[in-house]
């Protein structure tokens, strides 16, 4: 259908990944065979089988690793201002692992897991030992950067104000407001991006009162 048009699929660079199918044949194009994966990258984030943000926020994770890593003489620089190495961290390091984070299912341990992620980089730069105890909370004071965790929140309910404000018929918004028929298996249900976004964080919110 795609070749009426003038689209051509190299199909070597194809790949297919399975989720909740009943049927195992090949997929074949053109009569080759489609590669069947269990995860693969796309634009930059890694979407696997299990539909949340787990292998995603693993990969972003080592990427803003490298990251801070490779600028580490940055950060040992003594004629560097404090300011401007928390201002390249944001930039360079921060940026790089929150790429994509809108469309992440975060669950208490991942959050933990980033946010502890961001404080050990903060330390490093501010030179903090680790036999000093100074709190999380204090180096928020310091620095004015927030927990990776409430950044998150905020960049997951811009993205959803976005999407809430275009026309009712936008693909974008059926695609959020979709669910599914039919019963659900019995048990506790999945936590999922919409269960994470919209019930955990809106109940989160009215607790703690107007934002």
């Amino acid at each position: 259908m795609a070749g009426r048009i003038g689209l051509n699929m190299n199909v070597k660079k194809c790949k297919h990944m399975r989720m909740n199918n009943r049927v195992d044949a090949p997929l074949k194009i053109n009569n080759i065979e489609v590669e069947d994966v269990e995860e693969f990258i796309y634009l930059g984030a890694k979407v696997s089988k299990d539909g949340g943000g787990t292998e995603d926020i693993k990969n972003r994770l080592g990427k803003a690793r490298g990251a801070f890593r490779n600028l580490r003489r940055i950060w040992t620089n003594g004629a560097i201002g404090r300011k401007t190495k928390l201002t390249l961290f944001k930039t360079l390091v921060r940026s790089v692992l929150l790429y994509g984070s809108e469309a992440w299912k975060v669950t208490k341990r991942e959050e933990q897991k980033l946010d502890a992620f961001q404080f050990k980089c903060i330390r490093r730069i501010l030179k903090i030992p680790w036999t000093e105890l100074v709190s999380n909370d204090r180096i928020m004071q310091q620095t004015g950067i927030n927990r990776i965790s409430v950044e998150i929140r905020r960049r997951r309910w811009n993205w959803i104000g976005h999407i809430m404000r275009k026309e009712t018929g936008n693909h974008a918004r059926v695609a959020m407001e979709w669910a599914p028929e039919g019963r659900r298996k019995v048990g506790r249900p999945k936590t999922t991006w919409r269960r994470t976004a919209i019930k955990r964080e809106t109940r989160m919110a009215g607790e703690a009162g107007p934002m």
